[in-house]
């Protein structure tokens, strides 16, 4: 199991939040550890989503003012910024989402994680966004992974339990899925 393995795993903010949004994100932390990191500009997105009520629980793990922050120390870690040998690359790929209707700062998290994994050669990406997946997989060669395959894959190594993980598999899965799905996938990783 990838997840399991990888000793540098650079997250985007889509896993975080839905862990969060299910109150599971001490249980990532548990499971990644210290090999889990975000780039600064994931951060800035999390510290923003952090002010609704269903990603509160980011805040203790990212702030050192929250309780668990206090405890055991901010989480993830975060990278050093982008060095400068990418920033170009960084807003050219900017620019390339700007262009097709996005908000000036639309997937500067997504872009940044691909670019510090490719400079850290990272072990794995996890990234819910189709076209940062595809950007990390197809044109930079990266192992992706996606939040629903995280969760069955915790599942599997007992950090989850069934429930726990068929609700962060569902709320990072289209509508319809469902949970025959999630069971499918679990009985062939558990093979």
């Amino acid at each position: 199991m990838l997840s399991r393995t990888a000793q540098q795993i650079l997250l985007d903010a889509s896993p975080l939040c839905r862990f969060a949004d299910r109150q599971l994100l001490s249980e990532l932390r548990t499971y990644l550890g210290e090999r889990a990191h975000i780039t600064r500009e994931v951060e800035r997105e999390l510290l923003r989503l952090s002010a609704r009520r269903e990603f509160r629980q980011l805040a203790g793990h990212l702030t050192a003012q929250g309780a668990v922050a206090k405890v055991q120390g901010k989480w993830p870690k975060r990278t050093k910024p982008l060095p400068d040998s990418l920033k170009s690359e960084f807003a050219t790929l900017l620019a390339l989402k700007r262009a097709v209707g996005a908000h000036e700062w639309a997937h500067a998290g997504e872009i940044a994680t691909v670019l510090m994994a490719t400079q850290r050669q990272a072990d794995l990406v996890i990234i819910d966004d189709d076209w940062g997946s595809d950007l990390a997989a197809k044109r930079y060669g990266l192992t992706v992974m996606s939040t629903a395959r995280l969760a069955i894959e915790m599942v599997v190594a007992g950090a989850l339990s069934e429930d726990e993980g068929f609700q962060v598999f569902d709320s990072a899965t289209p509508a319809g899925v469902g949970r025959e799905r999630f069971e499918t996938a679990l009985r062939r990783l558990r093979r």
